[in-house]
C-alpha cells in the first residue's frame, strides 16, 4: 500500500513535473501507434498544454483554492494565555556529495517556519514544536523538524523554546506524533502552522487525536490574489499559481484517501 501511496503522491498529482513527463510520456509513446492511437495522442496532449496553461493562471488557482475554503477560527480567540506553535514541514530539498547531505526548506516549509516566527514574536512565552521527518530515500538526511528549529534558532528563537518532532513521514503521523508531545505537556490546544491548502486536513487528524487547534494557515509559496493590483494580472500564467493548483489538487487526492482510512471525518 506505501508504495501505491508514494506513486501516486509522485506521479499522479496533476501539476507536479512528474505528471507532465508521465503525461507527456504517454502520449509519446501513442503517438507512434495505431491511427486511433495517435488521434488519442495529439488530443491527450492537448488536454494536458490546457491543463498545465489553465492551472497556472492565479484566477483558476484562486478559484481551486477558494474550493477549499473553510470557517478559520481567529488568533484572537487563542485567549491571553500563550498557547503552543505546532509548525508542520511540507518538505525538503537538498543536496549530497562525498558522503554528505545538506538539506533546505521547501518555499512551503520555510513560508510556515516564518508565519510561526512572526507569532511566537508576538506571544514570546510560547512553545514551538517543529514537525515532520527525513525526506523518503536519504539515508542520514537532516529532518524536517532539524531544518524548522535551525531556522527558529537564527531567527531569536531561545533553544528551550523549541521542541523537535522528528519522525514522521505524512501528515497523520505529524498529527498523531506531535498530539502525543503536547499531550504529555498537559496542552489540550495549539496553534496550528502549514499551508492554506493542507489546513482542513491536518486540523482535523489533530483534532481526533484529542488536540483543539487554532488555525494559522502561512501564505502560499511567493503568492497571493492581493497582490495583483490589475485585473490582467490573473490571467497572466506563474510558477506559484501552478504550485497552489497542484497543492489543492493533491488535498482533493488525499482526502479521500484519508477517508477510507478512517482517519478525517
Amino acid at each position: 500500500m506505501s508504495l501505491v501511496v508514494e506513486f501516486v503522491k509522485n506521479f499522479v498529482v496533476p501539476g507536479s513535473a512528474w505528471f507532465l513527463m508521465l503525461a507527456g510520456s504517454i502520449c509519446a509513446a501513442l503517438l507512434y501507434g495505431t491511427a486511433r492511437n495517435r488521434s488519442l495522442g495529439r488530443l491527450l496532449l492537448a488536454a494536458v498544454v490546457v491543463l498545465y496553461w489553465a492551472m497556472s493562471m492565479p484566477m483558476v488557482a484562486w478559484a481551486l483554492q477558494k474550493t477549499q475554503a473553510a470557517p478559520l477560527q481567529e488568533l484572537e480567540g487563542a485567549g491571553p494565555a500563550p498557547l503552543p506553535i505546532v509548525v508542520l514541514g511540507n518538505g525538503l530539498g537538498g543536496y549530497a556529495a562525498f558522503g554528505g547531505t545538506f538539506e533546505v526548506p521547501l518555499g512551503q516549509t520555510a513560508m510556515n517556519t516564518l508565519f510561526a516566527l512572526n507569532r511566537y514574536r508576538q506571544h514570546p512565552a510560547s512553545m514551538l514544536i517543529a514537525s515532520g521527518g527525513s525526506q523518503p530515500g536519504v539515508a542520514g538526511g537532516a529532518s524536517e523538524a532539524a531544518v524548522i528549529a535551525d531556522a527558529l534558532r537564527r531567527n531569536g528563537v531561545p533553544a528551550d523554546h523549541i521542541l523537535l518532532e522528528p519522525t514522521s513521514t505524512t501528515t497523520r503521523e505529524q498529527a498523531l506524533a506531535t498530539s502525543r508531545i503536547l499531550q504529555a505537556r498537559g496542552e489540550a490546544r495549539c496553534i496550528l502552522v502549514t499551508s492554506p491548502q493542507q489546513m482542513s486536513r491536518a486540523a482535523d487528524v489533530f483534532e481526533r487525536a484529542g488536540i483543539a487547534v487554532v488555525r494559522l494557515p502561512a501564505g502560499a509559496v511567493m503568492w497571493s490574489p492581493s497582490d495583483r493590483s490589475h485585473w490582467w494580472s490573473w490571467l497572466v500564467p506563474s510558477s506559484q499559481a501552478r504550485v497552489v493548483s497542484r497543492d489543492v489538487l493533491y488535498e482533493l487526492v488525499a482526502w479521500p484517501y484519508y477517508r477510507m482510512r478512517g482517519w478525517v471525518s
